[in-house]
């Protein structure tokens, strides 16, 4: 069993004992499984230090860090704005980070506050402040096609993505792997206690109900195997809410963070140019 799901698993007696007390449970605590970092120590295996750039941005008063990388390859019109997962911070996903400037595009991550340098605490709306600064940077550079920017979110981070499609700016495309339907769908998924929703006071995170206002093409990606997220409470409500043009791959034997694994991380690199970008090498 991965850390995840045993940080996930606790979950279940926090509910317990948020309910003996108040009867209440603030889903946030939850969501966020951040780690400070005094500094960031990156591979340079895939990707040299000459082609990233540490950037800071402020949110909420907060400085945030993230990397810039950029890409001579094919894709270089293209820029990937990835928000990651719950866990940790940017350079936990950092081997993610990797795949994605395979496929020849741009790629922008970030830590949101709280997690890894980022200043602050984690919360749903400083999440959306923190994407939307991210979102600013990304459109601020003189060498980024604003017309080609496209959203990926994983897990948590799909709520960050979901929310600059539907109320910020609409992308060129938007990758969704392992979303959530809504804080009420997660609590009643994997590892989570079966409670009613109304014990969820605050923490909505309603991508199934944001996605409706998004126009943009629509790659999910979901493990079938998934025991934090299940797929048929979440990423499907979230797909059949979603608007066409829309793809939805099933990745089979897959757990939450094993989607570009059992995949096939080549599979996954040509899913993603070719969704990304299907008239340059097709």
């Amino acid at each position: 069993m991965s850390d995840a799901h045993l940080r996930f698993g606790a979950i279940a007696v926090l509910f317990c004992g948020a309910l003996a007390l108040s009867g209440c449970f603030d889903l946030d605590d939850a969501l966020f499984n951040e780690t400070k970092l005094s500094s960031y120590t990156l591979r340079t295996t895939v990707i040299p230090e000459s082609l990233r750039t540490q950037v800071v941005l402020e949110s909420q008063g907060k400085k945030l860090f993230g990397y810039f990388v950029r890409s001579n390859g094919p894709l270089r019109n293209f820029t990937i704005l990835y928000n990651h997962g719950n866990r940790d911070h940017l350079q936990y996903y950092w081997d993610r980070v990797e795949l994605l400037a395979k496929t020849g595009a741009n790629v922008f991550v970030y830590d949101y506050q709280g997690y890894g340098m980022s200043e602050g605490e984690p919360s749903e709306q400083g999440l959306y402040s923190d994407a939307s600064a991210a979102l600013a940077y990304v459109l601020s550079r003189p060498d980024v096609r604003k017309e080609y920017v496209v959203y990926y979110g994983f897990s948590l981070g799909c709520a960050a993505a979901v929310h600059l499609a539907a109320n910020v700016r609409a992308p060129h495309a938007l990758v969704l792997e392992a979303p959530f339907a809504s804080t009420s769908a997660l609590a009643r998924s994997g590892y989570l206690l079966d409670l009613p929703s109304s014990f969820i006071m605050r923490g909505v995170y309603d991508n199934a109900e944001k996605i409706r206002r998004v126009h943009a093409p629509l790659l999910l990606m979901h493990g079938e195997s998934d025991a934090f997220i299940d797929i048929q409470r979440n990423a499907q409500v979230v797909f059949d809410n979603a608007n066409d043009p829309k793809t939805f791959i099933r990745v089979k034997g897959a757990d939450h963070s094993q989607v570009p694994e059992k995949m096939g991380e080549e599979f996954y690199i040509r899913t993603v140019r070719d969704f990304i970008a299907p008239l340059i090498y097709n």
